[in-house]
């Protein structure tokens, strides 16, 4: 389906809505630079948990949804996959900060779609002209990532998934067409077009949205909007009565859109650092989110560990996985848990 069926021009007056949502700048971690378009040079930006959280931007998703109603277009938000800052872990003797056991988020892509131009797998594409990530240069201070890293480093992400083999539905990179704009969320979020003179157009399911400034996840989450280090919308698509589609009647809703973004505030990187944020880690998680997967594992600190503050050392995980709601150094490779989710849900699709 061509992206001008499923969202039209009338949905994006749903940014004037969320503009009244966004707040003003808080107090930067200890130790972060806290100029905006400046990355935040603190560990504690290792210390991120993910979280499927709902609670926070739910009133917002339901605001974009009425909104998108009202337009006619045939798809709603049905998830938003965060990552967070766990200053706000609390507990007694144990501090259990995820018990998740549900392998798929609730929506499924669904092998022909017609509504999907019949395709068995997935497409996607990358959106490059807008900010990019703050890496480290070669005398240790930091520069604007090229746009060749950054399309390495989606690419890599996007290249984990499609390399396990218990599926032979492609996941296939589709070109983005000079003057269309792949994604429409950030024009949301952000108030304009990230380039103006784009017209928005779908050209694929899953849209790897690049990199957006603090003030985008602000519009919808809040305060807390600056300790997300990454976020995946998940669009479901809705019948002529606005109700959700289920026609491979598989008990779950049909995906029809992903839009994936990540916070330029952080530094990245692609080599050991622990001030910074590890592209293939985040990248790798949030694709996984695009193609269906939930958080999965018990994640836990015990509250004497905890009581000098929590590290990363002290988090305790069953089973360790990429899908774990945790974000930790070094966990970037697809594990076994990860490829028995995937392929629950992808190996009948071939």
């Amino acid at each position: 389906m061509k992206l001008s069926r499923v969202l039209i021009p009338g949905a994006l007056a749903c940014a004037l809505v969320l503009s009244a949502c966004a707040d003003d700048a808080p107090d930067a971690p200890a130790g972060a630079v806290a100029l905006e378009g400046t990355p935040v040079l603190s560990s504690k930006a290792k210390e991120a948990i993910t979280i499927e959280d709902q609670g926070t931007v739910s009133p917002l998703l339901g605001q974009m949804n009425a909104s998108l109603a009202a337009s006619g277009a045939r798809m709603r938000i049905a998830k938003a996959e965060l990552i967070v800052d766990p200053k706000t872990w609390d507990g007694t003797s144990t501090i259990i900060f995820a018990n998740d056991r549900a392998r798929g988020i609730g929506a499924e892509w669904v092998e022909g779609d017609f509504r999907r131009e019949g395709r068995v797998g997935v497409s996607y594409a990358f959106d490059l002209a807008g900010v990019r990530p703050f890496v480290r240069n070669a005398a240790g201070g930091f520069r604007r990532a090229t746009f060749a890293e950054v399309e390495t480093e989606l690419e890599r992400g996007m290249t984990a998934w499609r390399d396990e083999t218990c599926s032979d539905a492609p996941i296939g990179r589709v070109a983005v067409p000079t003057g269309v704009d792949p994604d429409f969320i950030d024009d949301l979020f952000n108030g304009t077009p990230e380039v103006p003179g784009r017209t928005y157009a779908q050209v694929s399911d899953i849209v790897q949205g690049g990199w957006q400034p603090g003030s985008f996840f602000r519009a919808f989450a809040g305060p807390a909007g600056d300790g997300i280090l990454g976020v995946a919308f998940t669009l479901v698509f809705v019948d002529d009565a606005g109700e959700l589609t289920d026609i491979d009647r598989d008990g779950n809703d049909d995906t029809g859109l992903v839009e994936i973004f990540y916070s330029e505030r952080y530094l990245w990187t692609s080599v050991p650092d622990p001030t910074a944020i590890d592209f293939n880690w985040v990248i790798t998680h949030e694709t996984g989110h695009g193609l269906g997967l939930a958080h999965f594992g018990k994640l836990f600190v015990t509250r004497k560990a905890a009581s000098d503050g929590i590290q990363l050392a002290d988090v305790k995980y069953a089973p360790r996985a990429l899908m774990n709601a945790a974000y930790v150094d070094g966990a970037g490779a697809i594990l076994g848990t990860d490829r028995s989710s995937f392929c629950q849900i992808w190996a009948s699709k071939n």
